[in-house]
């Protein structure tokens, strides 16, 4: 495995995790705190707007987190490789 395949599977996955972690618990605060009704009321849960909260939170943070570690993956392993030299 390359440094620059292991740079984007580091990052993938530590973006996947994150934002999965990040995502959970915005949406767990979300809906206990239920700001105007719209997460649940006395019909149960409004599982669209959930679902909607989760991927508005979901998709940007695993995108920012995953370049992001990705890229610090790929300098940190170049600078350990150059200290090895």
């Amino acid at each position: 495995m390359t440094i620059r395949s292991s740079a984007w599977l580091f990052g993938i996955v530590a973006g996947a995790s994150t934002s999965a972690v990040v995502s959970l618990v915005i949406v767990t605060w979300e809906w206990l705190e239920n700001p105007g009704g719209i997460f649940h009321n006395a019909d149960g849960t409004n599982w669209k707007f959930v679902v909607e909260t989760a991927v508005s939170w979901l998709v940007p943070t695993f995108i920012y987190v995953a370049v992001l570690a990705a890229i610090l993956h790929l300098g940190w392993s170049a600078w350990r490789r150059r200290l090895g030299k």
